[in-house]
C-alpha cells in the first residue's frame, strides 16, 4: 500500500511538471524557460524535478510525446467497427476537429515543437528516442485501421497504400489546424468553422478518389 502510494504521488509529481512544462513553453517559447521556473510554477523543488527529468530538454520531449499520444488516442477511440472505411475516417477527422477547438494547447504546443526542433540542444540520446516513437507512430498509425478497412470494403479507392495515406492525412490536418485553432476557442468564427468543414470533406474525397460534386 504504502509502495502503492509512493508511485501515485511520482505519477502526480510528473504530471505537474509536465503540465506546468507545458504552459511556460508556450507562454515564454521553448528556449527562455529555465528549471526553476518550471519548480515554481509546479510548487515542486528541484530534487523532485531530477526524479523525474535529467534536462528541459527531456521533459520538452516528454511533454510532446505525451500530448500526441493523447491526441492520437482520444481519435482512435471514437472509431466504430461496424462502420465501413470511409465512415469510420469520416468520424475521427470530425472527432479530431472537435479535440482541437477543445485543445488548442495541444496543437499550439505540437506546432512550436516542430517548428523548434532542429534549433534545440537535444542530446543525440534523446533526439533516437523521439526519432523511435516517430516511427512507431507511422507503423502503426492510429489511422491504419479505419484506410485498410475502406480499401478492403471498397470504400475507399485511393491506390496510395494505406500508411501512405495515413501520414499524408495527418500531415495535412495538423497544418490546417495549427493555421486557424484559436488560443481562445470563443473567438472561433463562422468562417473558420466553414473552412474546417470544408477541408475535411475534400481531404475525404481525396483520400477515397471521390468526385466533387458541385
Amino acid at each position: 500500500m504504502n509502495e502503492n502510494w509512493h508511485q501515485q504521488l511520482g505519477n502526480k509529481h510528473r504530471d505537474d511538471l509536465i503540465a506546468a512544462g507545458k504552459e511556460l513553453f508556450l507562454k515564454y517559447g521553448l528556449l527562455q524557460v529555465k528549471i526553476k521556473d518550471v519548480c515554481t510554477k509546479a510548487e515542486l523543488s528541484r530534487v523532485t524535478f531530477y526524479k523525474h527529468f535529467q534536462s528541459m530538454a527531456e521533459l520538452l520531449l516528454a511533454i510532446q510525446m505525451q500530448l500526441i499520444e493523447h491526441l492520437t488516442d482520444e481519435i482512435s477511440r471514437t472509431s466504430t467497427k461496424d462502420m465501413n472505411g470511409r465512415e469510420q475516417l469520416k468520424v475521427m477527422l470530425n472527432v479530431w476537429v472537435v479535440f482541437a477547438q477543445d485543445h488548442p494547447d495541444y496543437i499550439r504546443f505540437i506546432q512550436l515543437f516542430d517548428i523548434n526542433y532542429e534549433m534545440y540542444d537535444f542530446s543525440p540520446e534523446l533526439r533516437e528516442k523521439y526519432d523511435k516513437f516517430n516511427q512507431h507512430g507511422k507503423e502503426d498509425h492510429f489511422l491504419l485501421h479505419a484506410l485498410t478497412t475502406g480499401v478492403a470494403d471498397g470504400s475507399i479507392k485511393n491506390p496510395s497504400p494505406p500508411l501512405e495515406l495515413a501520414q499524408f492525412i495527418f500531415t495535412t490536418m495538423m497544418g490546417m489546424l495549427q493555421r486557424i485553432v484559436k488560443i481562445d476557442p470563443s473567438k472561433s468564427d463562422e468562417m473558420d468553422t466553414r473552412i474546417r468543414e470544408q477541408f475535411v470533406k475534400m481531404l475525404l474525397h481525396f483520400v477515397c478518389s471521390e468526385e466533387i460534386h458541385e
